[in-house]
């Protein structure tokens, strides 16, 4: 029955694409769907041929399909806009003359929503705060999940730094060129006989491309170079990710490699003593930029110089997105309990190469657990 005058929260889009929307929803479906809620009574609408699946997965109060809601000049036949119809007339079915939503709504459910004269109030924290701290299940998933991206990251360290170098120093492992590419492919089949998946790649980056940090590597890999390997995985079981850097280095590193190395372990192991609730992020970021100034390396965020250097925050949420708010930088706000950071502090550049090291944490009231059990040295053999 319609209740005019009525408030309604609104979350749309493709839960596939939306973590926010998954969690609500219950299924990744990779079409158009929405999630209503008024006086505390929930509507999930998408497609006919996901209902019954979404009520096993779903708690929702009632599950409907856009044919349910069709406006008096019937549904559009693409089926984004069907579905942005039917939740502007599920809407005004319920009486509902202000929306409430988040920073995910696609314009195009916003756009028709307002056509009937609908007000749109944008919540800035909405779905935030709830995917902020991870329950017990959620903790679960992101170490299962950290696990198995450490097992990548031992098979990818022991690949190289058991090769062969050859007389002009270039890598060989069973009689081919070791290059990044050929590492991130051996990665990526480990992954997926696991079965995640790799979407956003892996990083495979050394000297010179190292010096930035997001480089994703190519090329032939060079004994006595150091080697940041980052691998981001997604469970496709759970949709949670795993976040793991490690650097090895094939052969004797240089002074300076090991000098970075012993810095940036450094800033991580100050960075970790201060994670826990109710400190700051911005906090726990300087611990590890006054450790790495400690040992006179400076900042360049944003240029990639010769001299190895500072060029990122300290770490990130992480859960159903691989980069999730809060960021352990400048400006970062009260971390809660139950929050799941990494802790990735890193220096680079052109000359020496990158080194980076990076473990995954779940903050408590006292000491942060790390999900992470591999060994942080530069020798792999």
């Amino acid at each position: 029955m319609a209740n005019r005058g009525a408030m309604a929260v609104l979350i749309a889009g493709v839960p596939a694409e939306n973590p926010t929307l998954f969690l609500r929803v219950g299924l990744a479906v990779g079409d158009p769907a929405a999630w209503i809620s008024v006086a505390e009574k929930s509507t999930v609408i998408l497609r006919d041929v996901e209902i019954d699946r979404a009520r096993v997965l779903g708690d929702a109060d009632r599950y409907a399909c856009p044919a349910d809601f069709k406006p008096p000049g019937g549904l559009d036949p693409d089926r984004t806009t069907a579905t942005a119809q039917a939740v502007a007339q599920c809407l005004r079915s319920l009486g509902v003359e202000r929306v409430r939503t988040d920073r995910s709504l696609p314009f195009v459910f916003a756009w028709h929503v307002m056509q009937l004269g609908i007000a749109l109030d944008y919540d800035s924290e909405l779905g935030v705060l709830e995917r902020r701290v991870k329950n017990v299940q959620q903790q679960a998933a992101l170490a299962r999940a950290q696990q198995v991206t450490e097992q990548a990251m031992q098979m990818a360290c022991s690949l190289i730094a058991r090769s062969q170098a050859q007389s002009d120093g270039t890598l060989r492992h069973d009689g081919a060129p070791l290059t990044s590419e050929r590492v991130k492919s051996e990665i990526a089949r480990n992954l997926l006989d696991q079965g995640f998946s790799m979407g956003h790649g892996a990083i495979v980056a050394t000297t010179p491309d190292s010096a930035d940090c997001h480089h994703g590597g190519v090329g032939p890999l060079h004994t006595g170079q150091p080697v940041i390997i980052d691998i981001f995985p997604r469970d496709e079981a759970s949709r949670y990710w795993g976040d793991c850097t490690r650097t090895v280095v094939h052969g004797k590193p240089s002074a300076a490699v090991v000098a970075m190395h012993r810095a940036v372990l450094e800033a991580k192991a100050a960075s970790i003593a201060c994670l826990r609730a109710g400190r700051l992020a911005s906090a726990v970021h300087q611990e590890a930029i006054d450790v790495l100034l400690e040992h006179q390396f400076r900042p360049s965020r944003g240029t990639v110089s010769d001299d190895p250097t500072i060029q990122h925050g300290t770490g990130h949420g992480v859960g159903l997105e691989l980069h999730e708010p809060i960021l352990l930088d400048e400006g970062g706000e009260a971390i809660l309990a139950g929050e799941v950071f990494t802790v990735e502090p890193g220096l680079y550049g052109r000359r020496d190469g990158g080194v980076r090291v990076e473990d995954m944490l779940v903050v408590t009231e006292t000491v942060a657990t790390n999900l992470n059990q591999l060994h942080e040295g530069l020798d792999w053999s």
